[in-house]
């Protein structure tokens, strides 16, 4: 494998992976890692935002709750005191050992934010593990995790975005997801270690009623010897909010994309036919 940044001059991705529908747009979250480019229509027709991983990174709920007053429930166990207490001894090395004086103890004011964030009724961060119901995680215990039937029975919901960034767990509960397609009004997922589950990723394309309506590789995943990367985020759109259909003259990445790693640019993208 190698870093993406590296002398690739071009990422190739197999065609069924190609934007073959077209919304517009709008990017929410912060520059570079962190933000996802999302349909207006799903915005506009969304009641519920579910968030799937949430580290020390809220930027894109935040936006999303300034275009939308909905509720929001974000869901990561890994994000606790513990988590936050790391962060900030972590902050502190670095600012007396390395004498880093560019967001010297950021995670303090990161916190801050998250608390006031959070201290609303609309928005809720539940501190639990996204995976099947049943799911054995060493070190969790089992009512630490839940998943979309769980949240769907208890939460009584419709009309709901979905954003997924959850480290590879994401094909646990891909099933879950198309058997909730009718209630779904976006989603924005990043799919990890793509180039070996390539083959799940096409079944739940196709299987999905939700189009492709963007795609964009994340510049700090690796690429194996066939320019194919680890990492890479999808927006899906129903298919009624698109304008057109094959948009095969596409160029990627988009003007409103930024790279996640911003020491390097995007690479372009070639779509070609791969089983």
């Amino acid at each position: 494998m190698t870093e993406i940044n590296k002398k690739i001059e071009k990422i190739i991705l197999p065609s069924y992976f190609m934007p073959k529908f077209r919304t517009q747009l709008i990017r929410l979250g912060k520059n570079y890692d962190g933000g996802y480019l999302v349909p207006i229509k799903s915005i506009e027709n969304t009641n519920v935002l579910l968030s799937f991983g949430l580290n020390d990174d809220f930027s894109f709920e935040e936006d999303f709750s300034k275009k939308k007053d909905i509720n929001i429930y974000c869901y990561d166990n890994s994000v606790n005191w513990k988590f936050w207490i790391k962060k900030f001894i972590s902050d502190i090395k670095n600012l007396f050992l390395f004498r880093i004086k560019k967001n010297d103890l950021e995670h303090i004011f990161i916190y801050l934010k998250y608390l006031f964030f959070f201290n609303s009724k609309k928005k809720t961060h539940y501190k639990k593990f996204i995976a099947p119901k049943g799911t054995k995680i060493p070190g969790v215990n089992g009512n630490d995790i839940t998943d979309l039937n769980e949240i769907f029975s208890e939460k009584n919901i419709n009309n709901v975005f979905l954003k997924i960034d959850i480290e590879g767990s994401e094909y646990r509960i891909l099933d879950q997801i198309i058997k909730y397609q009718s209630s779904i009004e976006g989603l924005v997922i990043e799919f990890h270690e793509c180039d070996i589950n390539k083959d799940l990723i096409k079944k739940f394309i196709n299987n999905f009623d939700l189009k492709i309506t963007h795609l964009h590789v994340n510049n700090w995943s690796l690429v194996n010897p066939e320019n194919f990367p680890s990492s890479i985020e999808f927006t899906f759109s129903p298919k009624n909010y698109c304008k057109t259909e094959n948009y095969v003259s596409l160029s990627l990445p988009l003007d409103l994309d930024q790279p996640c790693n911003p020491s390097s640019k995007d690479i372009p993208i070639e779509f070609i036919e791969m089983e």
